[in-house]
């Protein structure tokens, strides 16, 4: 009787063996997977990324027809290109009116200023007819004073005979006549007096005319300037390089102020918006280099780096913020909108548009010095403490 087990039975495993390689590859598993949970992460990944662009609305200043779109759509245009170019002919009008007012107010200045010279030339006159006035009056009290002298010594010659009553009677006149003169003098000084005050009263009428007309001419250059301002405003042009989209303007349209004409996108200043978990970016720092995949360029792999976090999650920017604080409460993971820049020298580049969906991989490397860019950066502080 053969007692040697068979060739199935010796391969076969004791079911105790199995149980425990069972056990240690659930263990091995449960520390793997503990380790992958707990250990920190070399690089965080999200799909939830975007090609964005600062791009520029264009709008008019000024209301107007349309005469002429200058643009085609998706043409590349540069800074200061002509856009669109409306209806001039009632502007033009408008300048030609406010330069009209200008000239007359400009007239109007010179007349009032030519009315106030011509009062310092009375003025000085009438202070000279007072200081002659004042000098005649002197002359004419000297000359009473001589005549009531003569008259009073030729009295005293009367009665003692020395003399004729008639030469007495002469001197008399005389003195009589020097004293009407001398009051005559002192009403002149007072005439010359008043027209001096009459002056002076003008004075202050005649400067508050030149102050108006002053006045007038800087409103009727100021609106000369606004005239011409409005009238440049009527050729549109772009504020900055880039490829004309969205076009929603045609000649013959009739737009408003602030109409929305059409946009111009930088295609050469594209960046990527991505949005990480807020439990991703407890160790992402700007300056980390990322790795950005984009779904319209398959197989291709850019390069790039973090430039800064936004200064809220993006519920808090959203048309309806999220309250936590009212209604039933229900803990939702926020994600942080975080700015990533491309690297430069990168032909794919050309290819990408705004829009665009993308991966993006940042790696959680340490940086010396967190770079500091002056739009959209956190505080190089509070980035440290993040």
């Amino acid at each position: 009787m053969n007692t040697e087990p068979d060739s199935d039975t010796r391969r076969r495993p004791p079911a105790s063996r199995k149980a425990v390689l069972a056990v240690g590859g659930a263990v091995l598993l449960a520390v793997a997977g503990t380790a992958w949970i707990l250990l920190p992460k070399s690089a965080v990944s999200t799909d939830n990324a975007y090609v964005q662009a600062d791009s520029s609305v264009i709008a008019p200043k000024v209301r107007g027809l349309v005469a002429e779109v200058l643009v085609r759509h998706n043409q590349h245009v540069g800074r200061g290109d002509p856009l669109v170019r409306i209806d001039a002919e009632e502007f033009d009008a408008k300048v030609a009116a406010a330069n009209a007012t200008l000239l007359n107010a400009q007239a109007q200045q010179q007349s009032a200023r030519a009315a106030l010279v011509s009062l310092d030339a009375e003025e000085k006159l009438a202070a000279s007819n007072v200081r002659a006035a004042q000098a005649t009056i002197r002359s004419m009290d000297a000359q009473s004073e001589r005549a009531k002298a003569d008259r009073r010594r030729f009295e005293d010659l009367v009665g003692s005979g020395a003399v004729a009553r008639r030469d007495a009677d002469q001197y008399r006149a005389a003195a009589l006549s020097a004293t009407a003169d001398a009051d005559k003098s002192r009403a002149e000084l007072d005439v010359s007096r008043h027209r001096v005050a009459v002056t002076q009263a003008r004075r202050l009428t005649l400067e508050a005319g030149v102050a108006q007309a002053d006045a007038a001419v800087a409103a009727a250059r100021a609106a000369l300037d606004l005239a011409r301002q409005d009238q440049a405003h009527t050729v549109i042009r772009a504020p900055i390089d880039g490829i004309v989209g969205d076009r929603q303007v045609e000649p013959g349209d009739y737009v408003q102020p602030g109409t929305r004409l059409l946009t111009i996108v930088p295609i050469d200043a594209l960046y990527i918006v991505a949005n990480f978990k807020e439990t991703q970016t407890d160790r992402m720092l700007p300056g980390q280099r990322a790795t950005i995949a984009v779904d319209a360029l398959p197989g291709q792999v850019l390069r790039g780096e973090v430039e800064s976090f936004a200064p809220g999650v993006g519920s808090q920017f959203s048309l309806l913020p999220f309250e936590p604080g009212t209604g039933n409460f229900t803990k939702i993971v926020q994600r942080v909108p975080v700015r990533i820049r491309f690297a430069a020298d990168q032909p794919a580049l050309a290819a990408l548009r705004p829009g665009l969906s993308t991966t993006v991989t940042v790696a959680l490397t340490p940086v010396a010095a967190p770079p500091h860019y002056s739009s959209g950066a956190l505080d190089t502080a509070a980035v440290a403490g993040r």
